[in-house]
């Protein structure tokens, strides 16, 4: 075991979240991190990745350790396709008073791959606060940083431990709360014009929103589709929602 890299040996994202670190990798995704507020604190890489950043990792982060690809797959104990890790220590998550005027929130999404892209689509439409319940993948998993293409670093992320209780707190805030649900009552999106502080949630991939979150959304809204489909995958459905808030 390497001193000083031993966290490199056993990683597992659980532990990293809860104290405020997560795990990158892939070049674009490390680069990102390097370039964004957060603290690079550790990097595994190879030779030849960085030699290809050099300048940007000598500025951004004090402790390298560089070894050939085989190397650094036996001391993580996975397969390395990119052949680069990075350990990174967050800002932590936000309170709900710390977020903006837009806000996307998960449901019980659980598929990390469901929350990298709906996080990459949040950032590109201007939503960069995320929520997310006790339900849900975290966007500092290391699958959802890595499909988000490492845009979960630009965004706030905070943590719902009771979603009704934060909802309400939301709209105390002066925020109108959107389920996404196509149901009776439900507004084709079409017909809706977003508020300058609106939260939208997205449900979980196979059973949509919880009933009771549902109840305490100000507005439903749906995507109007052809009969023939019974409804659109969460995180294709979350992109034409967001998308539909530049109108």
């Amino acid at each position: 075991m390497i001193n000083g890299f031993e966290e490199f040996y056993n990683l597992k994202d659980k532990n990293l979240i809860k104290d405020d670190y997560c795990i990158a990798e892939t070049e674009k995704v490390v680069c990102k991190a390097l370039r964004s507020n957060h603290e690079v604190e550790k990097i595994i890489a190879t030779q030849e990745f960085y030699d290809a950043n050099k300048e940007l990792i000598d500025q951004n982060c004090k402790h390298v350790l560089i070894k050939d690809k085989k190397e650094l797959e036996e001391i993580t104990g996975f397969k390395l396709h990119h052949g680069i890790l990075a350990k990174v220590r967050t800002n932590g998550l936000k309170k709900i008073d710390e977020l903006g005027d837009k806000i996307l929130i998960f449901n019980g999404v659980t598929s990390p791959e469901n929350v990298g892209t709906m996080t990459r689509a949040a950032m590109a439409f201007g939503f960069d606060n995320i929520i997310y319940d006790a339900k849900s993948a975290s966007p500092y998993l290391r699958r959802c940083i890595r499909v988000s293409m490492g845009n979960a670093f630009e965004a706030n992320i905070c943590k719902s431990l009771n979603i009704i209780e934060d909802i309400s707190l939301l709209q105390q805030l002066g925020y109108s709360v959107c389920a996404t649900a196509n149901e009776e009552g439900a507004l084709p999106i079409t017909d809706f014009r977003y508020p300058q502080k609106v939260a939208l949630i997205i449900g979980n991939e196979g059973n949509g929103m919880d009933r009771e979150v549902i109840d305490a959304c100000d507005k439903k809204l749906f995507i109007p589709i052809t009969n023939y489909v019974a409804h659109l995958n969460a995180a294709s459905a979350a992109s034409i929602f967001l998308y539909h808030s530049i109108f």
